[in-house]
């Protein structure tokens, strides 16, 4: 049986419409894995925001056992931590002596004055305070070192830098129960110190609203006195 040689294969390409729904369905892809992503991104910084508290308040502890006497540094027992919960937190004044006891990683670089004290200046993510992941985010990507720099900047998720330094309190009068207005809602805490933050959005909701608003504390309310 002869061949016929002249018997061309017909080749078929895609068609506008065929290229359409390709495109759509990487479109519609794309979308989840970018939501799936975000959603990821937003539970690891909260993660890490739980986690950063906890251990705030744990370095406070720490940091009353290494002073003399077993007492709170003047700057952690005054006015700066209060507890009021509306705008005092670590500061850079804590945040230094966080830096002078190793603790909590807090970014410096030391020099001595003509006395021959060492001083401790901040830099890096910490040249603001003590801030959560949000702000932190920030404070990487921005420019500068100095001490309070960049500290208005506007956080993507909601606030300033200054809204998402981390708040404490501590027990001042060692009874065992440390005590604070979080909120709006005075607290009393089996702890020998608390620390809390306002979370993503930069603000601090009213504590009646805790476990449905994204503010984070260090203390369980199990821990709470009734």
């Amino acid at each position: 049986m002869m061949k016929d040689r002249g018997q061309k294969t017909e080749k078929r390409g895609f068609t506008l419409i065929e290229i359409l729904v390709v495109i759509g369905i990487i479109a519609v892809l794309s979308g989840a894995l970018m939501m799936g992503f975000g959603r990821v991104t937003r539970s690891a910084q909260r993660a890490k925001a739980t986690e950063l508290v906890s251990q705030a308040a744990q370095a406070l502890v720490i940091l009353r056992q290494k002073n003399p006497n077993n007492t709170w540094p003047g700057i952690i027992s005054g006015n700066l931590g209060g507890g009021d919960g509306t705008g005092r937190g670590m500061l850079k004044e804590v945040a230094r002596k966080f830096a002078e006891k190793n603790l909590l990683s807090v970014s410096y670089k030391t020099s001595k004055d003509s006395s021959g004290k060492e001083t401790y200046r901040l830099i890096g993510v910490s040249r603001c305070g003590i801030v959560d992941p949000w702000a932190e985010a920030v404070l990487k990507r921005l420019t500068g070192t100095e001490e309070d720099a960049n500290i208005d900047a506007k956080v993507p998720s909601g606030g300033t830098v200054q809204d998402h330094i981390i708040y404490f309190a501590v027990d001042t009068d060692n009874d065992g129960i440390t005590e604070a207005d979080v909120g709006g809602q005075h607290v009393q805490v089996r702890a020998e110190a608390i620390t809390w933050c306002a979370g993503a959005d930069g603000v601090l909701a009213p504590y009646a609203q805790r476990g449905r608003s994204d503010d984070i504390y260090s203390w369980d309310k199990a821990k709470e006195k009734k």
